[in-house]
């Protein structure tokens, strides 16, 4: 009763500090010159326990932005984001957290297009997975549940933009050395499976050294390039990113000669190529679309002992074909089919060579767009796991949804998706944009 009772009143409150927070936003902006535009995202969520009805999170979420044009050549935007959880379930040791999401000035200079500052860079589109959308880190704070857009992580960075004619070169550079955030280890979504945890050898001591993280502005930047053109119907892109991996490799020590056997784990951050492509055309109902990526010299554990630094380098080709379908009004259906490939194999290896997932998106519209279903299914072969997300959205009004779901993990708890099997939970939401 009494955690029912704060439940409630937390609800409560959140729900009143909307209130406020939206009537404090229409008497600013009306206040406002004409070249400063104010907006204001407020969300509340809450997840709930399938199996024992506990409370996951009661968090509160509201994102300012503010866009300044100072001229028809510059303009600034700013987006912050404040968070916090009544319950502290899910990361306990950060309930609450302010920062400044974006910032980032606009503006062209003999026809290149510049962004500067802090900014999300997008080069995929695949749902669920990425291939080719690896320019941004990500916080896996909910593992993979979070909108991509909500769990990239923007970076500082210069992003110019250069057009000849029907084809448009984007140069990066990248001084910012943030990687992954990973949730911590007492957390709700902590990495557990071998496939992504570093695997240790039972009976041996072992001891976790200081991750190395390269400090560098500019000699550790990572730079990219793209570039993507319309041709006869197909929207194409050939990229280059030259950046550090946001997984650090887990290089182990085996002391095997000392009274006590000892392991020393050396976490680092190691340097990777990637080439790619993709590739989208619309046939009449059907969408066809794509993504490939090579990978040179990236690291993947082995559990064999005699290797001694616990891990092999290898390159790595990983695709996605997509099918989307529009073929009934207001229904759309999408089937993806995402590889990865591992070109040099060795006994020992944890993952397997050839790893296989599969997805399938439904979504249906009622009611003038105003009802919207949707349900996701990501399915691994290669260990039977999976992530099933069904979901119900109204928009309420205009500015006004609200939202209920499910996100439901299956399979054994070595597998990607299997590991968070106890964490299955029902979700509701509201979300209230000006």
């Amino acid at each position: 009763m009494t955690l029912r009772l704060k439940t409630n009143l937390t609800i409560i409150g959140s729900v009143f500090s909307l209130v406020l927070l939206i009537g404090s936003h229409a008497t600013l902006a009306s206040t406002l010159p004409e070249n400063i535009k104010v907006s204001l995202v407020t969300e509340l969520e809450i997840a709930s326990d399938l199996d024992n009805a506990d409370v996951q999170k009661q968090e509160l979420q509201i994102q300012p932005e503010i866009k300044v044009n100072f001229s028809k050549d510059w303009q600034l935007t700013a987006l912050g984001r404040f968070r916090t959880d009544a319950q502290d379930n899910i990361n306990p040791d950060n309930q609450s957290k302010a920062e400044l999401r974006e910032f980032y000035f606009e503006t062209s200079y003999d026809e290149i297009f510049f962004t500067l500052g802090k900014q999300q860079i997008v080069w995929g589109k695949a749902d669920g997975l990425k291939v080719l959308d690896v320019v941004n880190p990500q916080n896996f704070r909910e593992f993979i549940l979070d909108d991509f857009e909500d769990s990239r992580i923007p970076l500082w960075a210069v992003n110019a933009e250069i057009p000849f004619d029907d084809t448009v070169l984007q140069l990066l550079f990248i001084p910012d050395q943030t990687y992954h955030k990973l949730a911590d280890q007492n957390a709700l979504y902590t990495f557990t499976s071998p496939l992504v945890s570093p695997t240790i050898p039972s009976g041996i001591n072992t001891v976790f050294h200081s991750l190395s993280k390269p400090d560098r502005s500019v000699k550790d930047a990572d730079y990219g390039m793209r570039l993507s053109s319309f041709r006869n119907g197909w929207d194409l892109t050939f990229n280059y990113l030259y950046h550090y991996d946001d997984v650090p490799v887990f290089f182990r020590d085996i002391d095997l000669t000392a009274a006590i056997p000892l392991v020393n784990v050396k976490p680092e951050y190691k340097r990777t190529h990637l080439v790619g492509s993709s590739f989208s055309n619309a046939f009449d109902s059907l969408t066809l679309r794509g993504e490939v990526a090579y990978s040179i010299d990236r690291y993947y554990s082995v559990n064999d002992l005699s290797d001694n630094d616990g891990v092999i380098q290898s390159d790595e080709f990983a695709y996605v074909l997509g099918f989307d379908w529009q073929g009934i009004e207001e229904t759309f259906l999408s089937f993806q089919l995402f590889q990865t490939y591992v070109v040099k194999d060795k006994p020992g290896l944890i993952r397997d060579q050839l790893e296989t997932t599969l997805t399938f998106l439904y979504r249906q519209e009622f009611y003038n767009d105003t009802l919207e279903l949707e349900t996701l299914l990501l399915h691994n072969l290669n260990n039977d796991d999976g992530l099933i997300r069904p979901k119900i959205k109204y928009q309420w009004q205009d500015d006004i949804s609200v939202w209920v779901g499910l996100d439901i993990f299956y399979g054994e708890t070595e597998g990607l998706f299997g590991q968070f099997d106890d964490t299955n939970r029902f979700m509701a939401g509201i979300e209230w944009g000006v």
